[in-house]
Parts: C-alpha cells; sequence; structure tokens
C-alpha cells in the first residue's frame, strides 16, 4: 500500500503513516500450506491466466493451517498450530523459492491458528486458538526474524481463529467463534503493542470464523460460520471502534462451517469460502459497506474449501479446498461472478493460499539444452536463443559420459545434470556453469546404478534423482547434496518394479513417482516419502496400459497421466487426489501414429505431444481440461527427423525439441500458444552426438 498524501498543515497531533511496500500490481508467487505434511508448496502464478506451477516445496511444522506474506514481499509466515509456533522464510524475489529465516521456528501461543502483518510490515500478530491470546511481535526488516513484543501475549476472546490488521496499519481484529464476538485493538505503531479499541468486544453472529477489512479501511467483514451469514460493520477510524451497517447481518444462501473470507484488491467484491457447503458466496460491496449477492452465488467448489484469495491483480479467485487435495482458480467477471478457469493439485490438504506479488509478472527463459548421445556416450550441449529457440554448441562440448548414455535430466535449480548409463550401469553427474552452460563432472561421479539404467527423473524440489533399470527391474533412488550435486543411496533402494522398467517421472507435486513397464504392459505407480525419498507402491499398483509402453508423463497440474504405448496409441488416467491411484479416461486410448514412443506435455498444461518413430513424425494433442481426454489438432502431425525418439518442450513453454536417433540430430520447433502447432525453428536440425536418445533443457525465473 502507498503512503497517504495529507495536504495542509500538520498539527503536533498528526500522526503520519509511512507504508514502505511497494504496490503490487500482479501476482509472481503463490505458497500453499499442506496441513498433513507440514509442507508448503511453492509456485509461479501467470497472471494472465490465472495458472499456478508448481517449483517445489518446503518443510514448516506441524499441522500449518495459515500463511501470510507480509506487504514489502520478502518474507512468509506459517501458523504450526500443531507445534505452538511460527516458521519464518525469506522469499528468493527472482525464484520465489523460500529459505528458512534464521531461528525460526519462533514460540507462539497454544494452536495459532492465523496471522496477520500490519501493511508497514513492522509488526506481525498471531491468533492463539488455544489459549485465547494474540501473540504480537516486532519484524527484523533485513532478516524476518521475529522478537516479541512488550507484553505480548494480549488477551482475545475463546479460541480466537481469525486475525486480519486494517490497512492504515492502526487497529488489528481478531473474531471469536466461541464467544460470538470480534476484539478491537489499536496498534501502537512505534512498539506493535496491541490495546483494547472502545467498545470492545463486538457482537458477531454465532460462530465468527473469519474476517475480513476492505482495502479502504472503512468496513470490517465477519463471516459466521454456524448463523451462515456475514456481519458488516463500519470502522470508526479515529477509535477502531466497529459499527453495525444496516441490512447486517446477511446471508450467504449456502450452508454452515465458513472458513474463509476476502475482498478483492479492488474494494468492489466480497468472497465467503464456505466449507462446509462446498461453495463460494459472493457479495457486491454497496457505498455504504452493505452486501448484495451477486447473480448465481454461490458458485460450487469441488469439495471442502478452507480458504479464498484474490489475486493482486483482481483477476482470479484461488479457492484451496482441503479434502480435494487442489487449488481451483476462477476468473472473476466484471460484476463478481466466479467461472472455474483451472484446477492445480497440491501436497495433502490444502488449508491455505497467500500471494506474493509485484509489478512485473514472473517470466520463464529458456539458457540450455542438453541431448544424450548412446553411441557415442557423451552429452551434446547447446546454449538456446531465448527469442527463436535455435540452439548452437556450448564450448567444450560433446561432454563426456559413461556408456550407453541413454536418459539425460536437469534439477529445477539448473545446477546439475545426471546421466543414466544403460550400458556401465551407472550414473554421471555434472555441475552446470550457470555464465556458459558447460559441464563439470561431479566428484565421485559416475555412480552405481542398477542394471541397464535406461532412464532418470529428479524430483521438483532438486532433493531426490530415480533411475529405471531396465535390466535389474527395478527403481534406484538416490538423495542429492544440494552444494556438490553427489548422490547418495536412498534407505530401501532399489524398489522392484516388474518386466522392464522403460521410463519414469514424477509428478509436479512430488508426492507420486510413475513408472512405465514395457515387459508388462503396465505403469507402477508409488508414493514419494518426502522427508527420506523412499518409495512405497500406491493402492492398486501396477495399473494396464496398451501394448509395449515406453514413456510416461504427468500433465502441470498433477490430474492426469499419459503413456504412450510402442504397440499403438496413448494410455490416459485421471489421478485419485488421495492416494494417487490411477483411473482410465473414457476413449483410451487415444490414436497416435502407428509406432508412439515417447510423450511429453509443454508447462502450461494444454498440449501433449507424441513422437511416432515409424513415420518420423510428432503429434500436438490439445488436453481436455476438465476430463483430460485428448484431442489430436488440425494441422498434426509435423515431420522430424529420421527414428525420432524424444521430445522435451523448454521451461518457457515456446519451444519444443525431439531427437532423431538415425540422422543424428535435434530438431526444434516454435509452439503456438493457442493452437499448439509446430513450427521449425529457422537452422533445425541442429547436429548432436552418435545415436541421440534424450533431450533435456534448463531455463530461469525472472
Amino acid at each position: 500500500m502507498a503512503a497517504a498524501v495529507v495536504v495542509g498543515a500538520l498539527s503536533a497531533a498528526t500522526r503520519l503513516i509511512i507504508v514502505s511496500a511497494v504496490t503490487a500490481t500482479v501476482g509472481r508467487f503463490a505458497y500453499v500450506a499442506g496441513n498433513v505434511d507440514g509442507t508448503i508448496a511453492e509456485f509461479t502464478v501467470n497472471p494472465a491466466t490465472g495458472q499456478l506451477r508448481h517449483n517445489g516445496y518446503i518443510f514448516a511444522g506441524n499441522q500449518p493451517l495459515a500463511l501470510v506474506v507480509e506487504p514489502r514481499n520478502k518474507f512468509v509466515y506459517v501458523a504450526n498450530s500443531g507445534d505452538n509456533n511460527i516458521s519464518a522464510f525469506s522469499i528468493d524475489p527472482a525464484g520465489g523459492n523460500l529459505t528458512t529465516v534464521a531461528g525460526s521456528p519462533f514460540a507462539a501461543g497454544v494452536a495459532p491458528l492465523a496471522l496477520a502483518v500490519e501493511p508497514r510490515g513492522k509488526f506481525a500478530y498471531v491468533a492463539n486458538s488455544g489459549s485465547g491470546t494474540v501473540s504480537a511481535y516486532s519484524i527484523d526488516s533485513t532478516t524476518g526474524a521475529l522478537t516479541a513484543v512488550a507484553g505480548s501475549p494480549f488477551a482475545a476472546g475463546a479460541n480466537p481463529s481469525s486475525i486480519v490488521a486494517d490497512p492504515s496499519g492502526e487497529f488489528v481484529y481478531v473474531a471469536n467463534p466461541t464467544s460470538n464476538n470480534v476484539s478491537g485493538y489499536k496498534i501502537d505503531v512505534n512498539t506493535g503493542v496491541l490495546t483494547p479499541a472502545n467498545g470492545s468486544p463486538f457482537t458477531a453472529g454465532s460462530a465468527p470464523s473469519a474476517l475480513t477489512v476492505d482495502p479502504s479501511g472503512h468496513f470490517a467483514y465477519v463471516a459466521n460460520g454456524v448463523s451462515a451469514n456475514v456481519s458488516a460493520f463500519a470502522i470508526d477510524s479515529a477509535s477502531g471502534a466497529l459499527n453495525t451497517i444496516s441490512g447486517s447481518p446477511f446471508p450467504t444462501g449456502a450452508g454452515m462451517e465458513i472458513a474463509g473470507v476476502t475482498v478483492d484488491p479492488s474494494g468492489k467484491f466480497l468472497y465467503v469460502a464456505n466449507f462446509g457447503s462446498s461453495s463460494v458466496s459472493a457479495f457486491t460491496i454497496g457505498a455504504g459497506g452493505g452486501l448484495t449477492p451477486v447473480s448465481a452465488s454461490p458458485f460450487p467448489v469441488s469439495s471442502s474449501p478452507r480458504s479464498v484469495q484474490i489475486d493482486p491483480g483482481a483477476k482470479f479467485a484461488y479457492v484451496s479446498t482441503l479434502s480435494a487435495n487442489e487449488v481451483e482458480v476462477f476468473s472473476i467477471g466484471a460484476t463478481g461472478t466466479l467461472n472455474l478457469a483451472g484446477k492445480v493439485r497440491t501436497r495433502p490438504q490444502s488449508a491455505a493460499i497467500a500471494f506474493s506479488g509485484g509489478t512485473a509478472p514472473v517470466t520463464y527463459t529458456p539458457t540450455f539444452a542438453y541431448v544424450a548421445n548412446s553411441n557415442s556416450n557423451d552429452i551434446t550441449g547447446y546454449s538456446v536463443d531465448a527469442r527463436s529457440g535455435a540452439l548452437s554448441g556450448i564450448s567444450g562440448s560433446p561432454f563426456p559420459a559413461g556408456s550407453g548414455a541413454s536418459s539425460v535430466a536437469i534439477d529445477p535449480s539448473g545446477k546439475f545434470s545426471y546421466v543414466a548409463n544403460a550400458n556401465s550401469g551407472n550414473i554421471s553427474a555434472f555441475t552446470i556453469s550457470a555464465s556458459n552452460g558447460a559441464l563439470t563432472a561431479v566428484p565421485g561421479s559416475p555412480f552405481p546404478g542398477g542394471t541397464a539404467p535406461s532412464a532418470v527423473a529428479v524430483d521438483p524440489t532438486g532433493r531426490f534423482v530415480y533411475i529405471a533399470n531396465a535390466g535389474s527391474r527395478d527403481v534406484s533412488g538416490y538423495t542429492i547434496d544440494r552444494i556438490s550435486g553427489a548422490l547418495s543411496a536412498i534407505s530401501g533402494s532399489p524398489f522392484p518394479v516388474g518386466g522392464n522398467p522403460s521410463h519414469l517421472t514424477v509428478d509436479s507435486t512430488g508426492q507420486r513417482l510413475y513408472v512405465a513397464d514395457s515387459g508388462r504392459n503396465e505403469v507402477f505407480a508409488y508414493n514419494v516419502d518426502p522427508l527420506s525419498g523412499s518409495l512405497t507402491g500406491v493402492v492398486g499398483s501396477p495399473f494396464p496400459t496398451g501394448l509395449g509402453p515406453l514413456s510416461v508423463a504427468v500433465d502441470p497440474s498433477g490430474r492426469f497421466v499419459y503413456v504412450v504405448n510402442q504397440g499403438g496409441g496413448v494410455s490416459a488416467f485421471t489421478v485419485d487426489a488421495t492416494n494417487g491411484a490411477l483411473s482410465a479416461i473414457v476413449g483410451l486410448p487415444f490414436p497416435a501414429g502407428t509406432v508412439p514412443v515417447f510423450v511429453s506435455v509443454e508447462e502450461s498444461g494444454k498440449f501433449a505431444y507424441v513422437v511416432d518413430a515409424n513415420s518420423n513424425t510428432i503429434s500436438a494433442f490439445a488436453i481436455d481440461s476438465v476430463t483430460g481426454a485428448l484431442q489430436m489438432t488440425p494441422a498434426s502431425p509435423f515431420p522430424t527427423g529420421t527414428g525420432p525418439r524424444w521430445v522435451s518442450a523448454d521451461p518457457s513453454g515456446k519451444f519444443a525439441y525431439v531427437t532423431n536417433q538415425i540422422t543424428n540430430n535435434v530438431s526444434a520447433y516454435a509452439i503456438d500458444p493457442l493452437s499448439g502447432t509446430l513450427t521449425l525453428i529457422s537452422g533445425s536440425p541442429f547436429a548432436a552426438g552418435t545415436f541421440p536418445i534424450s533431450v533435456a533443457t534448463t531455463g530461469k525465473i525472472q
């Protein structure tokens, strides 16, 4: 929020509050608390489409139920209700990844359920449901560390569950569901000490469970869980007292158990997450603060909405659904209506979501590409022209790998590269030069693998590597040393598969590993332990596919799995949000040429690409965002070189690259973002080594 401009004389009694936060016009990053495994999922935000794109995860504490991004977009704070403390993280301003603040976690009261940071970013406040108090902290503006304010904690009502600071930075309000009221406090702007506002507490409806203040600071809204309505108050700008607005309370038109409430950044609309009735109620806000239901409200949500938040650009509403393990994205119409725009899977039980904003949207820029050449036993490295997608050789390329280099994968940070060497039965590991893309062998490389390792995958956090061993019929798992890139075997590795594991991938949430088994015509599914990386079979695994499955891909939302069958067609599955089990999509297998050998989904999740080794083509498929079904695009297929084997889209989603085994080169294409059509890039194909199989690309977030 920008500082207010005051015109006229300043008296000795005038207090000018300077808010240092930069006004955010677009969402850049989003963070979602996973209540079950204590993780915070990290996402980048596409402000044009509303898409949340997975960017890894980090551990918080036990049962994180709330989180907040402070106004300067430097730090994230998480309330761990099971540990009675607050985790603090700093935000990488470029990539959005979180790093634990020194001294974190910081002690809170009993069962902290909600947090708020006042708009200058000087003080944080936590509602402790179990102790009926509010903990207050000063924030170190450099490190993000929290220090308890003198006199903290401050008394609240019974079981406080929600807390908000007003936009002026003068007042804090707390919803007390058991005492059916709202505690109001005045903030000492120098010390952060809270003093009860005149008339506090203020009577609300039955079981007030959530509250918010509009961006102007004129109105406060309290969602009452049992009475299923919203109490509306005018805020006295001098004292912070709450005065009931005419017509209040306003019914939500939905069931009980309200879990969240928010006002959009424009101050025009109010939204209420109805946990008990799986819906979101929408209201327009009148000039006097009164509420009028939006046409067609309430709007259905898949299951158990825990919170609702609006992106800084006021274009999309994001609803975290506790039991569906996903965030549902809705575009906001001119009249406040909600229209489903997409869904993305999260870590178990997405309890809350918060946004970090800025003045420019996140962009992905491709940097380097690497090709594993099986017969020349090396890796060809390329620089990627960010505008055209053209490839040019990296100095020192090719880089020696093991015998039968068959698959290459890059960790999400772009620091390390891993190569599965089928003939020598090991894994080559390299560090990647950030400046020129050159590869340098990691100390201790190569690392032992199973027999005939055929494919390699890195999990979304960059903590684990998995290798499909076709000869020994298992999967080897490793932890990555985040400093050196060295690999250490995971306890219990290798993990048995079946007949002939040919390819594998980790889903975007980091929860599941899927393995295509061409020997048994099945796909194996595993749960990934977030702490150790060990694998346990998903209930019902393995799942039947077509004949000779050679490749498996998961769409970026984590909701669909695709398996390409050398015997014909693409098998498609929906993923169970709770346990990762696969259910066949009606209409499969989807035709995809005569000998399809590889499938990949580009980063927008709109298109899948399938390589056909027999006809030397690649086909583009539009993905139905609701069902996951595939529909070949009208312009497909597109010509490749001879013997195409692998396709990979770069992190920006602008370019696709196909390895051609017989012609020993790489075909490069520009991707049309609307139709998925592929257009050959000038200069394509680009020379590779002998018998290139796999291609992987890196990119940077800006």
